[in-house]
């Protein structure tokens, strides 16, 4: 359905009809303004030609994009799509944090390729890659569209890990299981229990090394390489058109100049994310050894269906806690703060202020945002969300002094909203980094708190600002200027007779 709207907004997108106006009587042709003569062998778009093309690449880049992390086998079908809705809203609201997230995860799923050949395969022999080339390299993927696959890996510890082993792990792709049932989700040794370790429990003999493939991984993914050509080229031909309209000195209309945003960054995820499997439903249960066993379940014990332990939802936590430790005069501030906190909680957790459960032995799934990295890989990753944010809000910021607002109210929410956004992510991560070599003293607490006061402020505003953007974008359809209605001439482009 997505690759037919797709589609239909392209066509939409390149039709168009020829704008015919006869000459005014007795006016010499010479008189004529150059670029109004212009525009006559332009073909023209209408407004919904530009809402269709745009929403189609928004919603391509917000919910196509978006590589969910592996469900519980006891959610249901609502909690899922739940899940993926926030996923969404949170695509829509902040996507520059979303690439930062698939960045984590393509920082992670590195080192635990290395790590797992490195340390379970160190005494194995892989002929596939007995010529040296490393297993996740480009050449081995181009050569392999047209080499069959053995039918069984060639090395007895399973097969040499790849980016799709190290994303699907990180996704709660391997749960431990007892006679067909699941105890818990495996990880691979960050952020979780030793039980719960993958490359514990194979060194210590409990279960198999995992005999999966990368293509028995990317068999269990819902999107396939064609699909994502496709919603790339989608986005690529929109980024194209914006540059072309720019070229001719055509008008950019405000709802382009957002999803021009959307469509940058999302070629950025999809990059990262080449190798993640989409939309896996089930995870790969691995059996544990009878002989070695380190514990037994009983057939009444109940599944564990939670991600942490059952106490009430989080704002119902939050509402009881501020009810026992604030005193009453502070409840009518202290509530409606919470409640915002609560609905801005999804944007907490990718960006890891909220305290986000590491793995144990009580969980069926991972984290709606989780990764494996390492402190030093979230070093890296807060960097590279801060260049990735200050890019993002730099698309909107720029062409604010090209676009043609329809009152002076509107250019300075927008710029400001785009201020906002710019400096935002900036002002996150450096008072997040200064924050954390600070060493914890008395008179130090002054500043701590003088850092996280402008951080907190900057991240309620931030989806302020986006709704603000969205909503610009939209109303400024009401009285787009005639020539933002006209479509790009190609042929100045093309080298012709």
């Amino acid at each position: 359905m997505l690759i037919i709207l797709l589609l239909f907004a392209s066509l939409r997108t390149l039709q168009g009809s020829s704008i015919s106006s006869p000459l005014p009587n007795g006016l010499p042709f010479s008189t004529l303004d150059f670029r109004d003569t212009q525009l006559e062998h332009l073909g023209q778009r209408s407004v919904n030609d530009i809402v269709i093309s745009c929403f189609a690449t928004i919603f391509a880049c917000t919910w196509s994009a978006i590589h969910p992390n592996i469900p519980a086998p006891t959610d249901c079908w609502w909690t899922r799509f739940k899940r993926q809705v926030t996923t969404m809203v949170c695509a829509l609201l902040a996507p520059e944090v979303v690439t930062a997230w698939a960045l984590r995860q393509r920082l992670a799923a590195k080192e635990i390729m290395e790590e797992y050949n490195e340390t379970v395969l160190k005494d194995s022999i892989d002929i596939a890659n007995i010529k040296g080339r490393p297993p996740g390299s480009h050449l081995n993927t181009l050569l392999g569209l047209f080499k069959d696959a053995p039918l069984l890996p060639s090395s007895q510890q399973g097969p040499r890990w790849t980016l799709a082993h190290g994303f699907f792990i990180q996704m709660g792709g391997f749960m431990l299981s007892e006679g067909g049932r699941p105890i818990h989700t495996l990880n691979w040794k960050w952020k979780a229990g030793k039980d719960v370790q993958l490359l514990h429990n194979i060194q210590n003999e409990i279960i198999d090394p995992p005999r999966l493939t990368e293509e028995d991984i990317q068999d269990r993914s819902k999107g396939d390489a064609i699909a994502k050509t496709f919603i790339l080229l989608q986005t690529t031909w929109f980024i194209v058109q914006c540059i072309a309209r720019w070229l001719q000195h055509l008008p950019v209309t405000e709802l382009e100049v957002v999803t021009l945003g959307f469509a940058l960054l999302n070629g950025i995820t999809y990059a990262l994310w080449w190798h993640k499997p989409q939309n896996v439903g089930r995870p790969v249960f691995l059996e544990l050894k009878t002989q070695k066993s380190p514990l037994t379940i009983a057939e009444s014990d109940p599944i564990p269906t939670e991600i942490h332990p059952s106490k009430g939802s989080w704002l119902r936590q939050r509402m009881r806690r501020a009810l026992d430790e604030q005193p009453l005069w502070a409840l009518p501030i202290m509530i409606p703060f919470t409640s915002l906190v609560a609905l801005l909680r999804p944007l907490f957790k990718l960006i890891e202020i909220a305290d986000i459960p590491n793995v144990d032995s009580s969980h069926l799934r991972v984290p709606m945002f989780y990764t494996a990295c390492e402190s030093e890989l979230e070093d890296t990753s807060q960097w590279a969300m801060m260049v990735i944010g200050v890019l993002f809000g730099s698309v909107h910021l720029i062409p604010s002094w090209f676009l043609d607002f329809s009152s002076p109210l509107e250019m300075w929410l927008w710029r400001s909203a785009a201020i906002d956004i710019t400096a935002g992510p900036l002002l996150v991560v450096v008072g997040l980094l200064a924050h954390a070599t600070i060493c914890i003293k008395e008179w130090h607490r002054i500043i701590a708190i003088s850092l996280a006061a402008p951080i907190l402020i900057c991240i309620v505003l931030y989806p302020l600002s986006r709704i603000i953007l969205l909503f610009l974008s939209l109303i400024s359809l009401r009285s787009l200027p005639a020539e933002a209605l006209q479509t790009v001439e190609w042929t100045t482009f093309i080298p012709h007779l």
